[in-house]
Formats: structure tokens, C-alpha cells, sequence
């Protein structure tokens, strides 16, 4: 005999039936979060959010989104700086980038 195989396991085994299209689903889903079917069955049954790859990508590229239009309003306050005569719509043009900014940073923390 195997010593593993004298040795029990001290976890306890949860086991379920499901269809062929709900176990494809079920192990999309796990792949899509970078996490194995157990690993993945664990944290749904336990109430752990769950966040995919995509959700993580799509937050950083939100976050580089914001950083680009900071640095798009800073350039904008230097040309307020150097030029009187656009100075309004520049400074219209910062507010919209801030409430933009705001936005971007709530869809951020929703994902």
C-alpha cells in the first residue's frame, strides 16, 4: 500500500453533480479568475468576491486613463500660465478633465 493513501485527508470533501454546459461554465468562469474549479467552488461558497482577470485589466487601464489626463491638466495650467488670452476656455476645459477624473476613479472602485 501507498503511505498516502493510509493517510487520511483532513479536509472535508464537498461533492455536487452538474450538467456538461454548467460544469464549462463553471470552469470558464474559474479560468477567467485565474483560480483552480476547487480554489473557485471554495470562494463563491464562502461569499469571497471574485474578480476576474478582465475586471483587474480594465482597472488598470482605468487608472492609466486617470494619470494621462492628469498629466493632460497639468500641461493645461502651464498654458494658463504662459497665455492670458485662453485662459477661460483652458480653465473650462480643466473642470471638465476634474469631473471626468471623478467619474473614472467611482467606475474604478465599482470594478
Amino acid at each position: 500500500m501507498n503511505p498516502v493513501e493510509l493517510m487520511p485527508s483532513k479536509k472535508q470533501v464537498i461533492k455536487t453533480y452538474v450538467s456538461k454546459e454548467e460544469y464549462e461554465q463553471i470552469s470558464r468562469t474559474a479560468q477567467q479568475c485565474s483560480l483552480s474549479l476547487s480554489a473557485f467552488a471554495k470562494a463563491v461558497c464562502l461569499g469571497h468576491v471574485i474578480k476576474s482577470r478582465t475586471d483587474q485589466q480594465a482597472r488598470r487601464e482605468l487608472l492609466k486613463l486617470n494619470a494621462d489626463q492628469g498629466r493632460l491638466g497639468g500641461l493645461l495650467k502651464m498654458w494658463i500660465l504662459d497665455d492670458d488670452q485662453h485662459r477661460t476656455d483652458v480653465e473650462a476645459l480643466l473642470e471638465d478633465l476634474r469631473r471626468l477624473q471623478k467619474k473614472i476613479v467611482q467606475k474604478v472602485r465599482t470594478i
